[in-house]
């Protein structure tokens, strides 16, 4: 599960704080709330793996920030394979959920952003608020998933 660990790590990883502005899909958060825990399971993995493609670009570090990332990485790898193994018993859909085109989406533009910005640190600022939201959103489902299937 999503946990404080990688919270903390992103929170160190805070650089300069002002108004940085990042656009983030809270209503697709809003629906997956609402889905069957199956689904929030599926969502949590691969938001999980976004997040790691998107932070996973040690060449557009210094050495100290990646260390930290890589620490990051490290806890996010771990859980994510942890709820993979959950995936695992569920039955596979027959076809791609929404969910999955529009998270994948939205991350896709987080790095085109990156590059776009030219990995500045402002840009990285940014994508880093934005991971910050995601885990902060994704630990509020993986809370209700654990609530439901407890009630199971």
């Amino acid at each position: 599960m999503v946990n404080a660990d990688s919270l903390t790590l992103i929170e160190k990883m805070g650089g300069h704080p002002g108004t940085v502005k990042v656009r983030f899909p809270g209503h697709l958060y809003n629906l997956i709330g609402d889905a069957k825990v199956e689904d929030q399971v599926r969502f949590l993995v691969l938001t999980l793996d976004q997040i790691i493609n998107l932070m996973d670009s040690n060449e557009h570090m210094n050495p100290e920030q990646w260390k930290l990332v890589e620490y990051f990485l490290k806890d996010l790898h771990r859980q994510s394979s942890e709820l993979k193994e959950c995936v695992a018993q569920y039955q596979k859909p027959s076809h791609m959920e929404s969910y999955e085109k529009k998270i994948t989406r939205h991350f896709s533009t987080l790095k085109k952003s990156l590059k776009k910005k030219k990995y500045s640190s402002h840009a990285w600022e940014q994508i880093r608020r934005a991971v910050k939201t995601h885990l902060q959103r994704m630990e509020i489902i993986a809370n209700n998933a654990n609530k439901s299937l407890a009630r199971v």
